[in-house]
């Protein structure tokens, strides 16, 4: 039988992280392809040892850095993360996700290692990043289409940004990951009850514009508001958190990072998934919404309409409060529309697969095999 091929997975904060999209793509594509018998998986990520750890969890291969270079910041810890998979275990393919691990590919190329960048969003147009910042990211996005063997993207959208620039580039969607078992009286604690409350799942960035989301939800009728649960991570910006915290009504409610189940409850019962963000890929909470059954309303870039196949009842312009407020209340007001659009996006999210897309990713490192 012909060697496995030894695919490494870099970029993210670690297997068992749900940080964000990164994160929890890399840990469904791993988890896929070990069932493949010519793939051997590895997943780097932080550690809390003193030194490099390999252990293996659901069949990959893990590699922790130390705490002390997980210290140093993301990406003095992914550089050291690639020289040690490098050295150790050498890999016949790197997978390098997301603009600035894809700054590393010239060193995965020359070590030999079949190097693919894996672009999740085109992340030198997020809102923040100006100057040095920006600059680095652009050199990733640079070196994913100029450097790396391969360039995949994980929308329609940003194959189409980059064939205007005589790029070519491999779509690859995501996949859904479906929901866990739901925590019994959850939903109690918070004080809501199924069907009664919209849910906003994500980072607390400036470019989720869950701004937006606030002051359209604020807007609503105080008599027939319905609570608004907001699941995510804290800000970075303490600016940004103020301008949060100053738009929300008494009705929301800001739970913080939540776990696995938690999210799975929240995401199985809620109302209404909104989703304002103005820059994504393909959005993972979003296809879990979709996998879940239920109705979404989303900004109308391109990465999602595409998704949802430009459906007008689950779009509204981004950036606009008003359109926001309409389509909010449109919903609310209407059970049976809600029912109509969430049959409708449930039949569409039959079009993602993690296994999937991790046969597809798992055929460019056969066809890279040998760098």
């Amino acid at each position: 039988m012909t060697r496995r091929l030894k695919v490494v997975w870099l970029g993210g904060r670690g297997f068992h992280s749900s940080y964000g999209g990164v994160e929890n793509a890399i840990r469904e594509l791993a988890k896929e392809s070990a069932r493949l018998e010519d793939i051997e998986p590895w997943v780097t990520g932080k550690g809390r040892s003193w030194w490099f750890v390999q252990k293996q969890d659901s069949g990959v291969n893990l590699v922790e850095a130390p705490k002390w270079l997980g210290r140093l910041g993301h990406a003095i810890c992914s550089l050291g993360l690639l020289l040690y998979v490098i050295a150790r275990v050498r890999p016949d393919t790197l997978f390098l996700f997301a603009s600035g691990p894809s700054l590393l590919s010239v060193i995965g190329r020359g070590f030999g290692a079949h190097t693919v960048a894996c672009l999740r969003a085109i992340d030198s147009q997020r809102d923040g990043w100006r100057g040095l910042n920006q600059g680095i990211l652009r050199l990733g996005e640079y070196a994913a289409t100029h450097v790396a063997h391969q360039c995949t993207v994980n929308s329609l959208a940003m194959q189409r940004f980059f064939a205007a620039k005589g790029l070519d580039t491999i779509y690859i969607p995501n996949g859904i990951t479906p929901l866990a078992e739901p925590l019994p009286g959850y939903l109690e604690s918070l004080n809501v009850s199924p069907e009664g409350y919209l849910l906003y799942a994500g980072r607390l960035d400036p470019v989720k514009r869950l701004d937006v989301l606030l002051e359209a939800h604020q807007q609503l009728p105080e008599s027939s508001r319905p609570p608004l649960i907001v699941a995510g991570g804290k800000c970075k910006s303490p600016q940004y958190q103020t301008k949060l915290e100053r738009l929300a009504s008494k009705q929301v409610r800001f739970l913080g990072h939540v776990g696995q189940r938690e999210m799975s409850t929240l995401m199985a019962h809620c109302s209404l998934f909104v989703l304002p963000s103005v820059l994504e890929g393909m959005s993972n909470s979003l296809l879990t919404a979709m996998g879940a059954g239920r109705c979404v309303l989303c900004a109308d870039v391109p990465e999602n309409a595409d998704v949802v196949a430009g459906d007008p009842r689950v779009l509204f312009e981004a950036d606009n409060v008003n359109a926001l407020r309409e389509q909010l209340t449109a919903h609310l007001e209407q059970k049976q529309r809600r029912q109509e659009v969430a049959k409708t996006i449930k039949t569409l999210s039959n079009n993602y697969s993690w296994r999937e897309s991790a046969a597809a990713f798992c055929q460019l490192a056969r066809e890279g095999r040998g760098g």
